[in-house]
């Protein structure tokens, strides 16, 4: 019998039809379920919008139809719907039930604990999460499923329209004028310390809180909209650990964290969940904490049985096809390894849930066509399988690329080529994915993963051909599924079973059985080892032919990749599965029926003595092999929090119950009345930073020594934050269960600890403290010398251009500070720091009105940056300027003589003259706008004077000679003739060569006019 997937979670395919129904008209269509377990049965999934095409930029990041569905468990919740008018997301929401409505009193902390909301009614608790999110972030909220106002909300956010209050009296705030409270309130988040009693709950959206687009109620829950993250710090830290590409960096991403942290903790409301996994980072990598991950939400997440129970079986549906295939898993929805390890080698979990177990550590994630979970191929399809005949299975001490490739194919790649490798591809790839599974994916996808031609004939029609077709493993569906054979398009077959069988069922039941087989579970081990082990590294991955291509860039984030579980070898399994205990048709099965339970399993099972195949020497040494290698992965165990019982997520949130009319309507009661003064000089100064004076031990002893935490729920978040800083350091996670459970008792600190450098050392420790009153409270964190100046600085500067809303505003407000000397102000590192944000706006920019601001941007960052940054940074969105044909007022703004000295100066003459002189020349080919050739003619007359005459007559004159004829227009030949005839004439004189009489024979007839 399958175990509870976890609270009100549903099979994908029930959640698929759940969503479709709930939602239909919505124009969201579902992709895949996002579990939290091995298992694929989820509570939240991910959506797309059906796009225009027309993706927009946030600062580094572009918006895509693609949104998370979090399902909050719930019945009916009586809230008065407000309409979308100038901005949806400034709607507070009203919760409702028949007799009074809960909402947040004052909008400042409160001190006053509200009790025990753990022994609340389901409806309470649903209460508290919707008030939880409306007060942290602004939120529409649909009383009821209106799927145009639902298309609205997500066309707003693809616009960047629905923060566009907020940047605006940011823009006016600059221009010291009176503005909203939206702008004062946006400050006070990212430590403005003038506004630091400003607290505008549900107002405006804290930069690192991801935004919360619209809360859509059905008729036993409600759906939270969010966009689609694409990596989290777990992504980063697995896949692309150099992303994080300095200390500094580091710093700052902390620093970040802890200030939506802190936002968090002003409202009386703790995390409760803060993890790798729980720290979503955008394409910038920026960070963001998911309101939908706050430990009370988490809890509350999920569909709701009759009369509010909660699902406790995967499929909701009666007739759902997904019943038989998950009825006989035994995975519980925790993620310990070392339990599911020792279960698996006694014999008590089968193969394929351990594999699933370590598809999940691995990071893969059901239906997600990239990185979906692995399985190995064992059979060739050729045979029936067999235990007592080598014929037709799989050699498990290779790769499957190893077996389709040959040895010979796979050495000859390693010694050929530059960087040695021998897999130049991930061991499933999307392409192998989607063409396993075209009978049941759509055909858009198909046309997206393998091939833009949609042609059903071309996809392998039989298993035996699919398993030598592909160099790429196999996926949990061919053990498990039926249905995936049966084909959803008339003009595709099924895929066609080996002969040796008559039905889908029965193949599955045999495949499965090959999967669990003795001959299996004696060298699953091996397959472990190339696959999650220690042969993807060193000279064991050498040995193997298993050296996997390196990344071309490994600053690049990525949130897919091989992820090294094991550094040793991997024990062999003791002893296999019985059949009875994973085959789910016990009844129906003839071969449970002839053999009946595995006697020799079941001894060892309940009793836990070694099976009679063994001695008690040999049972004792595979033991002590097994438990010594338990021992080393405590890095799949890892526990960031102290405190593992659940508690209130809202310790000291004070809320008022009144009665309200049904068609009152509530106020965010943090608007503010009276406007405070605001002091644009003032602001300015808070972007001055030293960093020259290192931080001293003891300066940070004293800190440390100031330290306090007064709830113990916020100091339990900052227990977090500091195994979350010693991981990214370390590589490794800090402590898992054992590790806790001896600091816990004796108080004595992990070894690596002494690993880290002194500094941040010593902010560990803080954070760390046993007794949770002696680590820092979030605010006091911020302040700490670990943070240096620049850090502050840079993150407000930055945090406005993450707002939602269009680039040519956020273009506006950061050219207003850069031009007020802010990027001087902060240093020439933190100025590098800040050019990734914000340059891309100039090279997206296709508006006339933003020239002006383009142009001073670019200006202020050429007079911020070191020569290298400049080269790395502005020298590319010049020549990607310079290289669109089409005519832009920006472009002719950079062609003009003064700017293009200014870069000149900044790169050097070599650098001018390689990257960018050729750019200017071709701007007078291939009939070219008239301003723009216009320009560039005026800048390379300009320029021959002081490039000389020998660079002039090579790098200018012949380039325009060679292109005369052939596209070059009548600027062209006007620049030509100007500055050919004067400098060739003495050029000529000079270098009496063949090359130069031709040439000057060449302008003399040219200016004859033959």
């Amino acid at each position: 019998m399958a175990r509870s997937p976890g609270t009100g979670a549903m099979c994908p395919d029930c959640l698929e039809r759940r969503i479709r129904s709930d939602l239909a008209g919505s124009g969201l269509s579902f992709v895949h379920g996002v579990s939290d377990s091995p298992l694929p049965f989820a509570s939240s999934a991910v959506v797309q919008m059906a796009s225009d095409g027309s993706d927009q930029c946030i600062g580094s990041q572009k918006t895509c139809g693609y949104f998370v569905l979090v399902v909050l468990n719930g019945g009916k919740t009586y809230v008065d719907t407000k309409k979308c008018e100038n901005n949806p997301l400034e709607q507070s929401l009203i919760f409702k039930d028949d007799n009074h409505c809960a909402v947040q009193a004052d909008s400042s902390p409160g001190i006053e604990h509200v009790g025990d909301l753990q022994s609340s009614s389901s409806s309470n608790n649903q209460q508290l999460t919707v008030n939880i999110i409306t007060k942290l972030t602004p939120v529409y909220y649909l009383g009821r499923v209106a799927t145009t106002e639902i298309r609205d909300l997500m066309a707003s956010y693809m616009n960047l329209s629905i923060e566009q209050d907020v940047i605006n009296s940011l823009n006016l705030l600059c221009e010291n004028t009176i503005s909203g409270p939206a702008g004062l309130g946006f400050l006070s988040f990212v430590g403005f310390s003038a506004f630091d009693d400003i607290h505008p709950s549900g107002l405006v959206r804290h930069p690192n809180i991801l935004p919360v687009l619209a809360v859509v109620e059905s008729s036993d829950c409600c759906y939270m909209f969010q966009p689609k993250a694409p990596y989290t710090l777990e992504n980063i830290m697995h896949y692309s650990p150099e992303a994080l590409c300095s200390d500094w960096h580091i710093r700052f991403f902390i620093y970040q964290i802890m200030s939506a942290l802190a936002y968090l903790h002003d409202f009386g409301v703790h995390h409760g969940n803060l993890k790798p996994s729980t720290i979503l980072m955008s394409d910038s990598l920026w960070p963001y904490l998911s309101i939908s991950d706050i430990s009370h939400v988490k809890q509350n997440r999920g569909f709701g049985g009759p009369e509010g129970s909660i699902l406790n079986s995967c499929c909701a549906e009666e007739d759902c096809s997904s019943r038989s295939i998950f009825a006989s898993f035994n995975l519980p929805s925790s993620l310990d390894w070392s339990s599911h390890f020792k279960r698996w080698w006694t014999g008590e979990l089968s193969n394929y849930e351990y594999l699933l177990v370590l598809n999940k550590l691995a990071g893969r994630r059901w239906g997600d066509p990239a990185f979906h979970p692995v399985m190995p191929w064992v059979i060739d399809f050729t045979v029936r399988p067999d235990e007592n005949s080598d014929i037709g299975w799989r050699d498990l001490t290779k790769s499957k690329w190893r077996l389709a490739k040959g040895d010979e194919q796979l050495d000859f790649t390693y010694s050929s080529s530059d960087v040695p490798y021998h897999v130049s591809d991930e061991c499933l790839s999307e392409l192998a994915v989607c063409s396993y599974k075209a009978r049941r994916l759509s055909k858009t996808i198909l046309r997206s993963a393998v091939r833009s031609v949609y042609e059903p004939n071309e996809y392998p029609s039989s298993m035996q051909r699919l398993y030598q077709w592909t160099p790429d493993e196999c996926i949990p569906e061919f053990y498990s599924d039926p249905w995936i054979f049966v084909s959803l398009h008339s003009e595709m077959s099924n895929l066609a079973l080996p002969s040796w069988v008559t039905s889908s069922e029965e193949f599955i039941c045999l495949h499965r059985d090959a999967l669990e087989s003795d001959r299996v579970s004696q060298q699953l081990h091996h397959w472990i080892d190339i696959t999650f082990g220690y042969k993807l590294a060193g000279e064991a991955s050498v040995e193997a032919k298993n050296v996997m291509l390196p990344p071309s860039d490994p600053s690049r984030p990525k949130s897919i990749g091989r992820r090294q579980l094991f550094t040793k070898p991997h024990p062999k399994r003791l002893i296999s599965t019985p059949h009875s205990a994973y085959h789910n048709k016990v009844e129906s099965c003839a071969r449970c029926q002839r053999k009946g339970s595995n006697s020799t399993t079941d001894v060892l099972l309940n009793d836990c003595n070694p099976p009679n195949m063994f001695s008690q020497v040999d049972y004792l040494e595979e033991f002590e092999q097994a438990t010594l290698f338990m021992e080393l992965q405590h890095h799949l165990n890892p526990i960031y929090s102290y405190s593992n019982t659940a508690a209130c997520c809202c310790s000291s949130v004070k809320y008022l119950k009144r009665q309200f009319s049904d068609q009152e309507v509530l106020q965010p009661d943090s608007v503010l009345s009276v406007v405070p003064d605001f002091d644009f000089g003032s602001y300015l100064e808070c972007f001055e930073s030293d960093d020259s004076s290192s931080i001293g031990y003891q300066e940070l002893l004293r800190w440390k020594q100031r330290s306090c935490s007064v709830i113990e729920h916020h100091a339990n978040d900052i227990f977090s934050i500091g195994c979350i800083l010693a991981e990214i350091y370390l590589h490794r996670p800090l402590f898992d269960a054992s590790l806790l459970a001896a600091y816990k008792e004796t108080g004595m600190l992990p070894g690596a600890l002494h690993e880290l450098p002194v500094h941040v050392r010593l902010l560990v420790e803080s954070c760390i403290q046993r007794q949770w009153e002696r680590r820092p409270c979030s605010k006091h964190l911020l302040e700490s010398p670990y943070f240096p100046p620049s850090v502050r600085s840079a993150y407000m500067f930055l945090a406005p251009l993450q707002l939602l809303c269009t680039s040519g505003d956020r273009l506006k407000y950061v050219t207003k500070l850069a031009s007020e000397g802010t990027l001087k102000a902060m240093g020439e590192f933190a100025a590098e720091v800040c050019a990734p944000y914000c340059l891309p706006f100039v090279s997206s920019s296709r508006l006339d009105v933003d020239t002006e601001s383009c142009l001073r941007l670019l200006k202020e960052f050429l007079k911020c940056l070191s020569v290298q940054a400049a080269k790395k940074h502005i020298l590319p969105i010049i020549q990607k300027i310079l290289q669109v044909p089409e005519y832009s007022h920006l472009k002719v703004s950079l062609l003009q003589d003064s700017f293009v000295r200014e870069l000149w100066k900044k790169l050097g003459k070599q650098t001018y003259i390689e990257k960018v002189h050729p750019l200017v020349i071709a701007n007078l080919h291939n009939s070219p706008n008239k301003i723009t050739a216009s320009s560039a003619s005026i800048v390379l007359i300009g320029s021959s004077e002081e490039l000389g005459i020998p660079i002039t007559v090579h790098q200018t004159v012949l380039p325009l000679i060679h292109s005369f004829g052939k596209g070059l227009c009548d600027d062209g030949i006007e620049t030509l003739v100007r500055i050919g005839w004067t400098s060739w004439g003495k050029f000529y004189c000079q270098a009496n060569s063949p090359l130069a009489e031709e040439c000057y024979t060449f302008l003399y007839r040219l200016l004859q006019g033959d």
